[in-house]
């Protein structure tokens, strides 16, 4: 038999994860177009735009170009580095 103690953690972190999945559930899955939505609201950048490759190189050290397979990396003016992609 379990102790009292044991018992209620295991009560307390179930109903945890079932307020957790409920509220991931409850979530809605597209934007509600309301008049009270905000006018920028459609302009959140989305996690596939910030995943990847930006394809930029680095141009004889001085600023970033585009070019498939790099990651360019500008430093406070003073030029840039570029990386390839993995």
């Amino acid at each position: 038999m379990m102790p009292k103690s044991i018992r209620y953690t295991l009560r307390i972190a179930m109903l945890v994860a079932v307020v957790a999945a409920l509220t991931m559930l409850g979530a809605p899955l597209a934007p509600t177009h309301s008049p009270y939505a905000s006018a920028l609201s459609g302009l959140v950048s989305s996690p596939v735009y910030a995943a990847g490759c930006p394809d930029k190189a680095c141009n004889q050290g001085i600023n970033c170009v585009s070019a498939p397979g790099f990651k360019c990396i500008r430093f406070n003016g003073k030029g840039c580095s570029a990386t390839p992609c993995s």
